[in-house]
């Protein structure tokens, strides 16, 4: 019959909605993928759905031998234990003249309203050399003295092998990337750990009261627990 569809024949809208379902099953498929991946639709970058994945479950940090400007060696889990303290840590080389100088500059507010509130045998802040071949204790020790730190509220170290710089940086989550001149782009953040060495979480750089309270909340309930008898 002229103009019509041949005996049989799928009519054109046949073929039309079976693209459509098959595009519809690809994208829910997608959509699927997509809320798992970014932790139910909270996360869309690296960065945030690390944060996202720290708070749900805290990290254990791993151990490290680190060094600090005076040359004195022990390892980090046995620091972070010492005095039962929770820490607001942040991740630097001493070379850097940008990213570094605005983490010192948070760094030294938070140095200023620890010792303002005489929270200093509660809270500490640590930096932590990511450059470990160049960071030696010399090199610590001049931006200990460039960043005012005082060493009841302020600790400066290095990783005492070169070796476990990439272990450090996946334990934390720090994203570096050479740069010109012997320089590093990398991310920034503080991270609150606990004095029995987990990683509870990771706050934004213009979060520093968020952190002082959180580090200040957790070591209060620390405090409780240890005093129950």
């Amino acid at each position: 019959m002229a103009g019509g569809a041949a005996p049989g024949a799928a009519a054109p809208t046949d073929g039309l909605i079976a693209t459509f379902s098959l595009c519809l099953a690809v994208l829910l498929a997608g959509l699927v993928a997509l809320f798992h991946a970014t932790a139910g639709g909270t996360a869309y970058t690296t960065e945030t759905l690390r944060r996202s994945e720290v708070a749900q479950a805290p990290l254990p940090v791993p151990d490290f031998r680190v060094i600090d400007a005076q040359g004195r060696e022990q390892g980090l889990r046995e620091l972070l234990a010492a005095d039962g303290r929770v820490w607001i840590v942040d991740f630097v080389y001493t070379r850097c003249a940008t990213l570094c100088l605005a983490l010192g500059t948070v760094f030294q507010q938070l140095q200023a309203e620890v010792l303002a509130q005489g929270l200093q045998d509660r809270v500490g802040l640590l930096s932590i050399s990511f450059d470990p071949e160049q960071d030696r204790p010399p090199a610590l020790a001049d931006y200990a003295r460039r960043m005012r730190m005082l060493p009841e509220a302020w600790q400066l170290l290095s990783l005492a092998a070169p070796a476990d710089r990439r272990r450090l940086l996946d334990s934390f989550g720090i994203m570096v990337v050479p740069a010109p001149l012997g320089e590093f782009e990398h991310n920034a953040a503080l991270h609150i750990v606990t004095a029995d060495g987990r990683l509870v979480r990771i706050l934004g750089l213009d979060q520093r009261a968020q952190a002082l309270q959180l580090a200040l909340r957790l070591a209060e309930a620390g405090r409780s627990v240890s005093r129950t008898p």
